[in-house]
């Protein structure tokens, strides 16, 4: 049964080649990014590509049931994990605390399920306490015998069918993008105060390139949170004789229902319900970071 499902979202993907080799070039910056902490975390290379399952690599994206970022972190499982939330920041739309936060986890699952991937998979979709509970009553560890939402299976299939084309292109006709497309992503790990405003101020980047890397501020200071680092591109910041206009006074990022992006990568999500937080503000718009627009490339 696994075998078929996973051949048969091969086959899906495959499909969609045009949209995925697309995909894979627009946000190849973050992938790199990603892959690097991944492997230096020496975990399998196949995480690297969660998020464009979970999110499509996008950064400020909501689902319906409160799952949030491009690793679409539960408050709970953020919380777990160190991610600060309050009103002012929101880190599962870090990238880089939403990377760390879900790879520790995903490595903790590994380690709860005895080194079974596709269970840890299984779990970061439908939480672990759902799978534990599936894995007792099928007195099975093998995934596709568990009692699971068919989303879930659906889930780590598609993941499994990714990483295959991914590892032999050849094998399915597939055309990878080049490695190196797209201007390095950077990283300023402690910013003084935590304000993306001052940031982008002697940066010389106006705030709307500011804040399209960084959707987790929620007004431009964040208030009682130390943990807030700066994602950037190299591309980005005051060229000679070159002035960029800040936007100045109050700003409020916007979040985009995931649900909106109708998306051929993207599964409903599996997670529990949690829509407890308020004051998210969702807009159903087109992709906030312009990926989709070739006209706005992610990065020039």
């Amino acid at each position: 049964m696994g075998q078929d499902l996973v051949q048969a979202q091969g086959a899906f993907l495959l499909k969609q080649q045009d949209y995925l080799q697309r995909r894979l070039g627009q946000v190849q910056p973050m992938i790199r990014w990603v892959a690097r902490q991944v492997e230096a975390r020496q975990l399998p290379a196949l995480l690297s590509f969660v998020p464009l399952i979970e999110s499509s690599y996008r950064l400020d994206v909501v689902s319906h049931a409160g799952a949030a970022g491009p690793w679409q972190l539960m408050p709970q499982t953020a919380s777990r994990f160190g991610v600060p939330i309050n009103d002012s920041f929101d880190g599962r739309y870090s990238l880089p605390l939403a990377t760390d936060a879900a790879l520790t986890y995903l490595a903790w699952l590994h380690r709860l399920f005895d080194g079974d991937w596709p269970l840890a998979l299984a779990a970061y979709n439908a939480g672990e306490g759902r799978v534990t509970r599936a894995i007792l009553a099928a007195n099975s560890r093998n995934l596709w015998d568990l009692p699971l939402p068919e989303e879930t299976r659906l889930y780590v299939a598609r993941l499994l069918a990714l990483s295959r084309v991914l590892q032999h292109p050849q094998r399915y006709g597939f055309v990878l993008p080049p490695w190196r497309q797209g201007a390095e992503l950077q990283i300023v790990s402690a910013p003084q105060g935590c304000s993306l405003l001052a940031w982008a101020l002697e940066k010389g980047v106006s705030m709307n390139d500011a804040s399209r890397w960084n959707p987790a501020w929620r007004l431009p200071q964040a208030q009682g949170v130390s943990r807030c680092p700066i994602a950037y591109s190299q591309s980005e910041g005051r060229q000679p004789g070159e002035e960029k206009l800040v936007r100045k006074g109050p700003f409020i990022a916007s979040t985009i229902s995931l649900e909106s992006l109708h998306d051929p990568l993207l599964l409903k999500a599996s997670k529990g319900l949690d829509l407890g937080r308020g004051g998210i503000r969702l807009e159903r718009l087109p992709d906030p970071l312009g990926l989709d627009r070739p006209a706005a490339p992610l990065l020039p």
